[in-house]
């Protein structure tokens, strides 16, 4: 299961409201685009994700300054290398065990500001938080707060269910 897939950057793009150029997979088993960058082939999902926010209306996603910048490239770069590979349950349970961490000290991955990595997450960790159950939901508090904000933005959402977050029965 690759979780940084064509899907993925279809929905950033639609996200972001500009056109990915025809997408497939390249011969080296990764996302490539052509027609998204001067009618040239693009390779390489966070490539390709950042040349959507640089064609887009919004810019500043990547971040306000030069910190959050590398930050934000940074997350991108974990989506592909961690994230992406989330397919057994323990690289799953890592993956869930750092972006709790990470979020424990921060509103969102990169600051207190969210950026295209953010929702690059989003979408990629969806499936798996999907398949939580309320207590691995609990157990997760930082990863689940982060994520119930993130998907109560209906434009980020688009037509991914909404994951229900309530802990209530948990204490009855």
């Amino acid at each position: 299961m690759v979780l940084c897939s064509i899907e993925c950057v279809q929905r950033i793009s639609e996200y972001l409201d500009v056109s990915p150029g025809k997408l497939y997979v390249s011969e080296n088993n990764t996302v490539a685009t052509s027609g998204l960058v001067n009618n040239q082939s693009t390779e390489g999902f966070s490539t390709i994700v950042q040349a959507l926010v640089k064609n887009s209306k919004y810019p500043a996603i990547l971040g306000d300054d030069a910190v959050t910048q590398a930050l934000t490239r940074q997350w991108l770069e974990y989506a592909v290398l961690c994230v992406n590979y989330a397919d057994n349950s323990a690289n799953e349970k890592r993956v869930l065990k750092e972006l709790n961490t990470v979020l424990k000290m921060s509103t969102y991955v990169s600051g207190t500001k969210k950026t295209i990595a953010d929702a690059t997450l989003y979408y990629a960790v969806h499936g798996i938080m999907q398949r939580l159950t309320p207590q691995e939901k609990a157990e997760h508090v930082h990863l689940s707060r982060w994520f119930d904000n993130m998907q109560q933005d209906e434009k980020l959402r688009q037509t991914m269910d909404l994951i229900n977050f309530n802990m209530m029965h948990l204490y009855l």
